[in-house]
């Protein structure tokens, strides 16, 4: 791959611009809304007949599994058709392959969406690992060699 600067060089010369943090934060909060909304309509028959917060907490750990690959295909079926989320399509910011520059393809969009659920289950730490390098990358970005872009 190429080294940073080369990256940085050849996104200046193509008029591209990185991501700003913030628009990736608020990104990040409605994809988490979206997927909050799903689960919620999937267990909405279960939930109605809930009295106390132990009962949720039961049967979300009950579906974790679920709930978790749930996360994984919409991060990997936005990701690979459009090349972005849509918190990332609401923010106008953009997945890319740091080569291409072009929506990644199949296993950059599988590596993207499963690294970022072993980031999600450590405190978000690899997003914001995202504030510690010029590229904005993180852990996911790394994994799957791509970059956050502006597309305005």
């Amino acid at each position: 791959g190429l080294s940073m600067n080369e990256t940085l060089k050849k996104l200046e010369r193509e008029n591209i611009r990185l991501a700003s943090f913030p628009k990736r934060v608020l990104a990040y909060i409605i994809d988490n809304l979206i997927i909050s909304a799903i689960i919620l309509l999937i267990f909405a028959d279960e939930l109605v007949g809930f009295d106390d917060i132990t009962q949720i907490q039961m049967l979300m750990a009950n579906f974790l599994g679920g709930i978790l690959l749930l996360q994984f295909a919409y991060d990997f079926v936005f990701t690979f058709l459009y090349g972005a989320t849509l918190g990332k399509m609401a923010c106008k910011i953009s997945i890319v392959g740091e080569s291409s520059l072009y929506k990644p393809n199949i296993t950059q969009s599988a590596i993207r969406a499963g690294v970022k659920r072993l980031s999600d289950g450590a405190f978000a730490l690899g997003f914001v690992w995202a504030l510690g390098n010029d590229l904005r990358k993180a852990w996911e970005d790394y994994a799957a060699k791509t970059l956050v872009i502006e597309l305005a």
